[in-house]
């Protein structure tokens, strides 16, 4: 390969993570190339050498790669390690109440934690895997007592996305989702985020070196739960039949009508993005972090003239 090849591929991936100040270690960066056309270990010596190159865009420094200047940055992921340690701790006592409730049928952590790049402000983003038909159900009991109980708090009970057991392929595909799903931990039913993993391969087309349930990428900071609840099947019991259908699509109803009510001075289509409600995925994000990301990183690399 090309020094000149591997370099503007290399600041790609870098540049897509020093959006959160995130150096990258070699392993990880050859997961990230968005080629397949060089062995890990000539990458690996080619890295090396270009990084060494005053000329060069990005440097290392123990064992990390980062875009120059920002060498400040490799101690600011150790930190945010530390601080991700007590928040997989966190992660997996919220998601032993997670587990419990009706339909619920996987929970993984996504966003920052996935990355072990949490600070203090961070909140713990899960992602919901539901039973077919009755993600609404599911989710309008976790809303009501993240409400009653939890004040409404979403630090450490972020549950911004749903899809069912029966349509687990992302439909938005780019370097952001693709992303999220190469880095997507479980801490419920391993089995289960396998079945998505294996669903969302076209990841592959962003990141070709990407293989499959990478323990670096995908094992999380606690350990994962397996078991199911015996409390989720009693209640479940009172919501099966024709009662749960009509149930779970009068919450659906619901749940679009407060997002018109609530945001009916954004674009119709902006909010639907924004806040998709369909009878397989439920997605909030108000502040559209996704497309806040894409467009920084467009520019980014505008500004490397890639």
């Amino acid at each position: 390969m090309e020094p000149d090849l591997l370099k503007n591929n290399v600041l790609r991936a870098l540049l897509y993570y020093d959006i959160f100040n995130h150096p990258l270690s070699a392993d990880e960066l050859f997961t990230f190339f968005p080629e397949n056309s060089v062995s890990k270990k000539e990458f690996c010596s080619l890295l090396e050498k270009v990084a060494s190159e005053e000329s060069c865009p990005f440097a290392s420094s123990n064992g990390y790669y980062y875009i120059k200047p920002n060498v400040q940055n490799i101690e600011l992921r150790k930190q945010k390690e530390d601080v991700s340690r007590k928040m997989w701790r966190m992660a997996g006592l919220v998601t032993h109440v997670i587990k419990r409730f009706p339909y619920v049928r996987c929970v993984l952590v996504s966003g920052s934690l996935s990355k072990n790049s949490s600070n203090k402000a961070s909140d713990i983003d899960f992602m919901i895997i539901t039973e077919q038909n009755r993600l609404w159900i599911a989710r309008t009991m976790l809303m009501i007592f993240k409400k009653i109980f939890l004040l409404n708090s979403y630090k450490y009970f972020c549950l911004n996305y749903y899809i069912t057991n029966s349509h687990l392929e992302i439909e938005e595909k780019n370097i952001f989702t693709a992303t999220e799903v190469a880095t997507v931990k479980a801490t419920y039913n391993t089995h289960m985020m396998r079945k998505f993993v294996n669903a969302n391969m076209w990841i592959k087309e962003y990141f070709p070196n990407y293989k499959k349930f990478d323990p670096m990428l995908h094992t999380p900071g606690c350990n994962a739960h397996e078991r199911g609840s015996n409390m989720q099947k009693f209640i479940e019991y009172f919501f099966n039949g024709s009662f749960g259908d009509k149930l779970n699509k009068k919450f659906l109803k619901m749940t679009i009508r407060h997002w018109y009510n609530r945001y009916a001075h954004i674009d119709r289509k902006d909010r639907n993005q924004m806040f998709k409600s369909t009878e397989n995925i439920s997605k909030a994000h108000p502040h559209n972090m996704q497309m806040q990301i894409l467009n920084r990183y467009s520019d980014k690399l505008k500004e490397f003239n890639l």
